[in-house]
């Protein structure tokens, strides 16, 4: 019996920019961009066949005609592709009717920061900081929204659509002067800061993956710095230590304790699959850092502690397609 064929689809962004990242000897060449999600990738299996077309940001594209069984929605950024985005939702209404469509594109237009923060912000032992949207043109202009919308120094700032903390800064005052940012009316986020730093002097970022309503772990960092990445991480020998801990802990302490959070969360974003960062604390409360569909997620080194519970998720992703 032949198998099913699922449709993945990517995204060009709003802007319709994108990274080249080498030319082959045929003359084409490869490309890359955020705002996709591309689990596809990793997806190899006996289960069924996997099909990517990328929707581009103009009227009238013409699509394959293919024979497929089910759609994978991978663009995932509310705020950079918002054009492929409802050209995708004109998709979706046509077909969802006859299969399953995953992360359908109107839920997805819901995921931008200060939505989040509107539609999670109540649920218990979830700690949803305050997010606004603002489109500021001069420093005077945020320092007086942060007066006026009750925010309280320090607050968090970002541009729209950027990820990975590449124009992230915490504002610790009425003196910021915003130098590094183009204050020209475009989309930036002020976000309430909240203190994670624990007993320990350490702050930890938890990456976790919701396949199906489901919770998993990506992995945990453990910082030195309120911006938790890579290159600010504790000593190695003490960071393996805390996450030897959390892998070990996690199926049989964490999750059992954050799964009904989560469920709550899936029931209100209506997503298939999502992933957080954020903190848990001992009593297993959770600080949200961010929380969108646009995660990568299977991308893992061969020695990682984590690569048992990267594993499950890849397979409860898979399992749920097949079905």
């Amino acid at each position: 019996m032949a198998k099913k064929n699922i449709l993945f689809i990517n995204g060009i962004p709003d802007d319709a920019c994108i990274r080249v990242d080498k030319f082959n000897q045929n003359g084409n060449f490869e490309w890359g961009g955020s705002g996709s999600s591309n689990l596809s990738d990793f997806l190899q299996n006996d289960v069924f066949d996997r099909t990517t077309i990328i929707f581009d940001t103009k009227q009238g594209q013409i699509l394959p005609r293919i024979k497929i069984n089910a759609v994978f929605n991978q663009v995932s950024d509310a705020d950079s592709h918002k054009i492929v985005l409802e050209k995708l939702q004109e998709f979706y209404r046509s077909v969802s009717a006859h299969m399953p469509f995953y992360n359908p594109p109107a839920n997805i237009m819901k995921t931008t920061r200060d939505n989040i923060y509107q539609t999670l912000k109540d649920i218990p032992r979830l700690n949803v900081p305050k997010t606004i949207k603002i489109q500021p043109r001069s420093p005077s202009d945020i320092h007086q929204i942060i007066k006026d919308e009750r925010f309280e120094y320090p607050v968090i700032f970002r541009q729209a659509g950027d990820h990975g903390g590449i124009s992230t800064i915490r504002v610790d005052g009425e003196t910021e002067q915003f130098n590094a940012f183009a204050l020209d009316g475009r989309d930036y986020y002020l976000t309430q800061f909240v203190n994670y730093l624990n007993s320990d002097g350490v702050y930890a970022k938890y990456r976790l993956i919701i396949i199906n309503g489901e919770v998993f772990i990506r992995h945990a960092i453990f910082g030195q710095e309120w911006m938790v990445h890579a290159g600010s991480q504790i000593e190695k020998k003490r960071g393996e230590e805390y996450k030897n801990l959390v892998a070990k802990r996690f199926n049989e302490e964490i999750k059992p304790n954050i799964q009904p959070i989560i469920t709550e969360m899936y029931n209100r974003l209506g997503l298939d699959y999502f992933g957080m960062d954020c903190n848990i604390d001992n009593e297993m409360n959770i600080l949200v850092f961010e929380v969108n569909a646009n995660m990568n997620v299977f991308t893992i080194s061969k020695d990682s502690i984590f690569k048992p519970h990267i594993d499950a998720a890849r397979q409860a992703l898979i399992k749920m397609l097949a079905a």
